[in-house]
């Protein structure tokens, strides 16, 4: 019950964390909104005695597309027909920013390895979901999440990992925090489009996230235009600056820039555009990075380069790893002191604890703790029953031998205290059997894994076992002591026989 009750707390806590930091609010973990990491104290975080570390990370759901595949269709009495088909799976993104947050997902690794935090296209997919979408290592798969608009990502797995935890198996994709942070509407970022609209001409600011005390630079100091009305497209750059007040001081930081560069056969008016039936410019190419509509002298090219704005600043929030599962009261209580209450970036921050996320399963592990009670009171009451059975046989058997001992003038006690050593000696051969017996099943356990599990129920796929010293000598010296005390009132039987009858007892 050790065993199994530490083995799920591990991989629960490799899963989450113990601790998530998150935006005072958020409901879930998974559902956290976006904080801006450069937390002032979170220096004062990581030096609370009890904290191993503080992980930043990032979710983000998306749509995983399987592989075409081909798919028989079995039909009664008929000829089995062929289709080819591809399945939609939605999974929930993790990403982290160092091999430390990924150490246990390594652990678990079936093939493959980990992430290269260089690379923002790399994943590892659980078997469960590889399996469920005929996936294989170093596919190149199609991921499709929401930012403005539905947007289609290429992504390689680079692992594939398994731990038998059904319920994160079939959701989880780990990849890096900069991937998802990418994928996600975090920070505040600008990106220049042309606007070709009511016959004007316009270079247009769009602006992602928070436009609060934002003001903008186009080349001539700052000021508060989203937008470069011109009477013509020609070849030139143009570029922009974001800029936000910083708050309590007269200074201007700079938050992003992005620049547009025109590639026009010649100066382009709204006249020379080729409209369609709807009076809209004709689009020849409409790409994320590149965009060509068609005029009379031919196209004509728009090329952006999009700022990263302060995506980079923007987590879901922090994993607080802890030294040792027993302190974690104490820990939560240390983190809520130094955290909630305390605005930074304009809100609260709140702890989320593990064991309010997932409910549930400590609840249902703090239960398996009363099935350990019940079982070794009932072990203990049978012994107690067989080794005092076992102790009258005994005296049952050695009535002349104790009438003899009396007649000699030996009292009482002398006579209980041989049967209970003789008891005690019983007791001990027996532990001595039990233990060899346990500690080669654990052995054999730990080495071969003979005991299974259906990992769909108890989330483990054999049954884990833990050999503790503490609880080893603990459960001996229980045994021993509750079968001795027990033995006391068989034991006064020795007391009732009588020197005469016993001799003439057969």
């Amino acid at each position: 019950m050790v065993g199994f009750q530490d083995e799920i707390k591990a991989k629960i806590i490799g899963f989450n964390a113990p601790f998530f930091i998150s935006k005072a609010g958020s409901a879930h973990i998974f559902e956290a909104e976006p904080i801006d990491q450069r937390i002032p104290f979170l220096d004062q975080i990581k030096s609370l005695p009890q904290v191993e570390r503080i992980d930043a990370v990032a979710y983000k759901p998306a749509l995983l597309q399987s592989q075409k595949f081909a798919d028989t269709i079995r039909i009664h009495n008929h000829k089995d027909s062929v289709i080819e088909r591809q399945d939609i799976f939605g999974v929930m993104f993790k990403g982290v920013a160092s091999e430390t947050a990924l150490a246990f997902i390594q652990k678990h690794l079936l093939s493959g390895q980990a992430i290269d935090f260089k690379q923002a296209d790399q994943i590892i997919v659980s078997e469960n979901i590889a399996k469920k979408l005929n996936y294989h290592l170093n596919d190149r798969v199609s991921v499709y999440y929401i930012k403005q608009q539905p947007i289609l990502k290429k992504m390689r797995i680079v692992g594939i990992y398994k731990t038998g935890f059904a319920e994160y198996d079939q959701k989880l994709v780990y990849t890096s925090l900069a991937a998802v942070q990418q994928m996600s509407d975090f920070g505040t970022r600008i990106a220049l489009r042309p606007l070709i609209e009511n016959q004007l001409l316009t270079i247009n600011s769009e602006i992602t996230g928070s436009a609060e005390r934002l003001i903008f630079d186009w080349g001539n100091g700052p000021e508060p235009y989203t937008a470069y009305r011109v009477a013509q497209f020609k070849d030139t750059t143009y570029k922009i600056q974001a800029l936000r007040a910083v708050a309590g001081s007269d200074k201007l930081e700079i938050i992003d820039e992005s620049s547009l560069t025109i590639q026009a056969p010649r100066p382009i008016q709204f006249s020379d555009f080729i409209l369609d039936e709807s009076g809209n410019p004709v689009l020849l190419i409409d790409g994320a990075t590149h965009q060509a509509y068609q005029t009379k002298y031919g196209p004509l090219h728009f090329y952006f380069k999009d700022g990263v704005g302060t995506t980079a600043n923007y987590i879901s929030g922090f994993e607080v790893a802890a030294k040792d599962f027993s302190g974690l009261d104490a820990l939560e209580q240390q983190l809520k002191a130094t955290l909630e209450m305390r605005p930074v970036n304009g809100h609260l921050l709140q702890v989320n604890a593990v064991k309010d996320a997932e409910a549930d399963l400590f609840a249902w592990l703090s239960f398996l703790d009363v099935n350990v009670m019940i079982i070794i009171v009932l072990m203990l009451v049978i012994g107690v029953i067989n080794v005092g059975s076992a102790l009258l046989v005994l005296i049952v058997l050695r009535t002349q031998f104790i009438g003899l001992l009396k007649a000699l003038g030996a009292n009482n006690r002398s006579i209980r205290t041989i049967f209970l050593y003789q008891a005690a000696y019983l007791v001990f051969r027996g532990l001595l059997l039990g233990n060899a017996i346990a500690i080669s099943l654990i052995f054999l356990q730990k080495q071969f894994g003979f005991f299974t599990l259906n990992p769909e129920v108890y989330y483990l796929e054999v049954v884990p076992v833990q050999f503790s010293w503490l609880y080893f000598l603990g459960i001996n010296l229980l045994t021993f002591l509750v079968c001795i005390l027990a033995l006391l009132l068989p034991s006064r039987v020795v007391a009732r026989i009588s020197p005469v009858k016993a001799l003439r007892f057969q």
